[in-house]
């Protein structure tokens, strides 16, 4: 083992145990350095329990075979970081690995065998304290439905799909905002050379030389980020940097050939490919409200997620700081009808703060709510969209024959194609939005395609609004199933959620001891000395039954949000459109949420 690797490890050992360097020396003989290569699995679900490994460098991946009926296969569940434990669970319960682990990149690893550690257990009880303590924490995570995906990054590779030179003029901009988190290092295949380090291997998938090994993890350690920038005509140094990386950022531009280069399928769709998460950065040379063709850079590849770079506007690249530092923040809207323009308050209050919102998610109203939100623009213009919308378009009144619904929802589409047309993945900032399919009674997620179809199916409250046609599905709206998707926020790359439930509730109380017939109904409306009874419309009846259902999974889904806001919105109709007075109230609850102690630098 060479003097770095073993620094490395009793640093390690002396974190994880907090413990002096002598004694996390000592300690270190009761493990076993291994390395485990990227793209390796360090083992399979299923395998014998009987070690368990703590990383001291690297970064790796826990999958876990599907169920619930779903697709067979496996999925990504959570990442695991330096400093961080492997195993133990099935080695102190002497079962079967619960999970398979595999490598993102070449990973420094110790493992201690079930013997070792009951020795260190009878020598140095305190130690292994440590270790049930991190148990403990894992499963209270699990439990609370926190993600196990972890955002905060350590080393970026940039793979240019047009010139190399605007991927270098890129990666000094992000290193440059990236700053403002620590310490950042961008490496060049020059770069490297002027900076003395060793060589690279003569080909392709060929390992290191320990004094490379070295020269890496020296510079990993005297940074926050290195980031790698790659040059397809090197494909040495370019297979090096893609196989070091956590996160490979696939850097094009707007308006260029969006089809796979070959030198790209060759990198990514060989046995040796590296599995770091991958990610597309389409940069804008026109940075206009609206943007297109996303989709042809999307389709021929598998990507995790993607943002976009406008020139000359800051705030895109501030985001991709900030999901590379773990420091992304996401703001869940929940559903509540017309109650939903408090959202737009809150979007004023965050506005106002300084807190930037990273990326968007909502359902039912929520959803459209959100979406105005991430075209990035103003909240004032926002909310005069919203009033434009809602006020002067008259949603609501579009009544027909109620064969399949109350209203016939036509305006409700002409409203949404007019405000909001356009793909999803063409927004500015990014944005996801849920609707619940009535075919497998599952929550159905849209992040791509038609923007105002999805949003036509997060809202169509059933039996007021048609249900929407989804690929071939019935679809209605998204609150049913989810209506505050604060996991589906928790699984994208960013460090904090933001969440604002409607789902206020108030007694009501009614001044009869049966309901009574229509006709007094209508003579109470109509008639000065008629008793006036305290009746809901059809349609509001139905959105206060849909609210009862949606009341306990969003309390317990904004208890998992970092920040929860819920405006005192009970005493507002959920049909009568007071945007203005509801706007105020979610404005107001949103300053108290943040004045309580919420900062917008975490």
């Amino acid at each position: 083992m060479n003097s770095a690797a073993r620094a490395t490890l009793v640093t390690a050992l002396q974190q994880y145990f907090s413990i002096p360097g002598d004694e996390a020396a000592l300690v270190l003989d009761e493990f076993e350095p291994c390395v485990c290569r990227g793209g390796d699995w360090l083992f399979r679900q299923g395998d014998e329990a009987d070690c368990l490994f703590l990383l001291a460098r690297g970064r790796m991946q826990v999958w876990l075979a599907q169920s619930n009926g779903q697709e067979p296969g496996e999925r990504l569940v959570a990442e695991v970081n330096p400093g961080e434990t492997i195993g133990e669970i099935g080695m102190l319960t002497g079962g079967a690995r619960s999970a398979s682990i595999r490598a993102v990149r070449n990973s420094l690893l110790l493992r201690m065998t079930s013997a070792a550690f009951d020795r260190l257990a009878r020598q140095r009880p305190d130690l292994t304290r440590h270790i049930a303590g991190g148990i403990a924490g894992r499963l209270r995570d699990r439990t609370a439905g926190v993600s196990q995906i972890r955002r905060n990054l350590k080393a970026i590779a940039l793979l240019p799909l047009g010139s190399v030179q605007s991927a270098e003029a890129l990666a000094a901009k992000l290193g440059a905002a990236l700053q403002l988190y620590g310490p950042t290092c961008v490496l060049s295949a020059t770069a490297m050379r002027d900076a003395g380090a060793p060589a690279l291997p003569a080909a392709r998938h060929q390992d290191q030389s320990p004094a490379m090994v070295d020269w890496l993890a020296v510079k990993e350690d005297e940074h926050r980020f290195v980031m790698y920038v790659a040059d397809p005509a090197d494909g040495v140094f370019t297979d090096m940097a893609l196989h070091n990386a956590d996160l490979i950022l696939l850097v094009g531009r707007a308006g260029d050939d969006a089809a796979p280069r070959s030198w790209e399928r060759q990198a990514f769709d060989e046995t040796k490919a590296p599995v770091a998460r991958r990610a597309l950065v389409l940069r804008h040379e026109q940075h206009g409200e609206t943007l297109s063709g996303t989709a042809a850079w999307l389709a021929p590849r598998k990507l995790d997620f993607h943002l976009h770079v406008r020139s000359g506007i800051q705030g895109d690249l501030d985001r991709l700081a900030r999901i590379i530092a773990g420091r992304a923040v996401g703001l869940v809207l929940g559903g509540g009808a017309a109650r939903g323009f408090a959202h737009l308050g809150v979007y004023r209050a965050l506005h106002e703060s300084g807190t930037p919102v990273d990326w968007f998610g909502g359902a039912s109203i929520g959803a459209v709510m959100a979406a105005g939100m991430a075209t990035g623009l103003e909240p004032g213009i926002v909310i005069e969209r919203a009033r434009k919308a809602f006020v002067d378009g008259k949603p609501f009144g579009d009544v027909t024959v109620p064969i399949i619904s109350f209203l016939r929802g036509r305006r409700m589409e002409r409203l949404i194609d007019a405000h909001l047309p356009g793909e999803i993945e063409d927004l500015p900032v990014p944005f996801f939005c849920v609707s619940s399919n009535l075919g497998n009674g599952r929550v159905q997620v849209h992040d791509r395609g038609s923007l105002p179809r999805s949003l036509r199916a997060s809202v169509s409250l059933p039996g007021i609004f048609p249900p929407a046609v989804i690929n071939g599905q019935l679809s209605v709206d998204g609150g049913i199933l989810d209506n505050l998707p604060v996991d589906l926020m928790r699984a994208r790359p960013v460090g904090r959620v933001i969440a604002v439930d409607l789902s206020s509730r108030k007694d009501y109380t009614v001044n009869y001891d049966s309901v009574p017939s229509p006709w007094r109904v209508l003579a109470g409306r109509m008639l000065p000395l008629s008793t006036r009874y305290r009746v809901p419309s059809p349609v509001a009846l139905m959105l206060m039954a849909m609210s009862i259902g949606a009341i306990g999974s969003a309390r317990a889904a904004g208890a998992r949000a970092d920040l929860l806001v819920r405006p005192p919105v009970g005493g507002f109709s959920f049909t009568e459109v007071r945007i203005d007075r509801v706007v105020e109230v979610g404005y107001r609850e949103a300053q108290k949420a943040i004045a309580a102690g919420w900062s917008p630098q975490g």
